[in-house]
């Protein structure tokens, strides 16, 4: 590998970029980034506003987020994003 990966899909990846000491800087805030970002909660279309217009917005309600940004990557939990950063030397 050469250079910052455009797209990191795993925690290995995370693992292996903070070995590297020239990544490691941008990769403690990019997990900082997803530590930060509150999307636990989501918006779900429910029903039509107007069901005689297939056209027209729908009707939304709030859930919880089935997949949040920290378990696309992989992690088990928010605690182990963190777990990750202050292992490594970042500040949460």
């Amino acid at each position: 590998m050469r250079g910052y990966p455009k797209h990191i899909n795993c925690v290995q990846d995370f693992n292996n970029l903070l070995a590297d000491k020239a990544l490691k800087a941008r990769t403690l805030a990019e997990l900082q980034e997803i530590y930060n970002k509150d999307d636990s909660k989501t918006l779900r279309a429910t029903t039509l506003i107007d069901p005689e217009d297939p056209k027209s917005d729908w009707n939304t309600e709030e859930i919880d987020n089935p997949m949040p940004l920290w378990k696309q990557k992989g992690f088990a939990s928010r605690k182990a994003v963190a777990t990750l950063i202050t292992k490594n030397g970042g500040k949460i």
